[in-house]
């Protein structure tokens, strides 16, 4: 999903806040950098490999993050290439002259990822809206949305899952908390079904109200072109059927938090067509096992990513498949 209704490219402009008197840097994967710069992924891999040009930052899963300093190197390289200077010398002269020193180590968070995870956290459990608020727009002006979706938002509803069952948070807080959250990201999602790209239908199952890992999925496969077609909470199997057969759709989600709460569903899924549903959740191993499904175990990003390449590769073919929310 790249910019949609999104705030402006979320995904592609490296924006700075000056907050308390320190400056924040909105760290980006390398294909927003490419498309920032207008560079390609594997020329800046080559600068960062060769020259030491880029100096990204690595999550937890091993993705690099790259901030305004390494936009503002790139650019300079490609000023002084165009002006016939060979790509060694002018990744020398970019470096001695201290480019993209403005944002300096100093001045920035020393773990920007864990700042940001801490206030989201700190925010679930304080029952505080305007807190709240604010967190999720520190995410979003120091993040992409793939990075905040894999990095803040998901280990976040782990992580407030978990506090409610250790009995941290109230079953209230936890409900605020989630609903906050998702009317701002159902506001990322306006305009989600326009397009011309492959549709993607999403949908809960019956007595499941839990929908906001979905509601990622679906702005992850939107950055991917997929018209997003969403159904929500606690949908009828056959009413998902009928708007199957109406939309014919490239690929159909269920997903629910707890699968095992909804085995029940086995015999009428399993009498679906092959490929006809795919099961979203990190507890669907059994139902993978029950019904035959094909299980991906990756993150929403990652699997947004995997489904658009398959399609990609078999344009015709619905494939059966699960996606983890982890």
């Amino acid at each position: 999903m790249q910019s949609e209704t999104h705030p402006k490219n979320l995904s592609s402009v490296c924006q700075e806040l000056v907050q308390g008197g320190s400056v924040m840097c909105m760290l980006i994967r390398i294909g927003a950098l490419s498309e920032q710069t207008g560079v390609s992924s594997d020329v800046l891999r080559s600068w960062e490999r060769r020259y030491g040009l880029l100096t990204p930052q690595r999550t937890s899963g091993g993705f690099r993050l790259y901030s305004d300093e390494d936009v503002a190197r790139t650019r300079a390289m490609t000023a002084l290439i165009a002006a016939g200077v060979s790509a060694s010398e002018a990744a020398r002269q970019v470096l001695k002259s201290g480019v993209g020193a403005a944002v300096s180590a100093a001045n920035r968070p020393e773990t920007p990822l864990d700042e940001v995870r801490n206030a989201l956290h700190a925010a679930f459990r304080a029952f505080d809206e305007v807190g709240l608020e604010s967190a999720i727009d520190m995410v979003f002006s120091r993040l992409d949305l793939d990075t905040a979706i894999r990095e803040i938002f998901i280990p976040a509803l782990r992580a407030l899952g978990d506090d409610w069952a250790a009995g941290l948070v109230s079953v209230a807080q936890e409900h605020f908390s989630l609903n906050v959250l998702r009317g701002r990201l159902m506001g990322l999602a306006r305009g989600w079904d326009r397009g011309f790209g492959p549709r993607a239908l999403l949908a809960c199952p019956p007595n499941e109200y839990h929908d906001v890992s979905l509601i990622l999925f679906g702005l992850a496969l939107r950055r991917h072109g997929w018209r997003v077609t969403f159904l929500g909470a606690n949908t009828p199997i056959d009413e998902l059927l009928t708007a199957q057969k109406s939309l014919a759709p490239q690929l159909t989600v269920l997903f629910a938090a707890n699968w095992d709460d909804h085995a029940s569903l086995i015999p009428e899924l399993s009498a679906t067509a092959e490929g006809a549903i795919a099961l979203a959740g990190s507890t669907a191993g059994s139902i993978s096992a029950a019904t035959a499904c094909r299980w991906l175990s990756g993150d929403p990003v990652a699997e947004a990513e995997r489904v658009t390449n398959e399609l990609a590769e078999h344009p015709i073919r619905r494939r059966k498949l699960i996606v983890s929310d982890r």
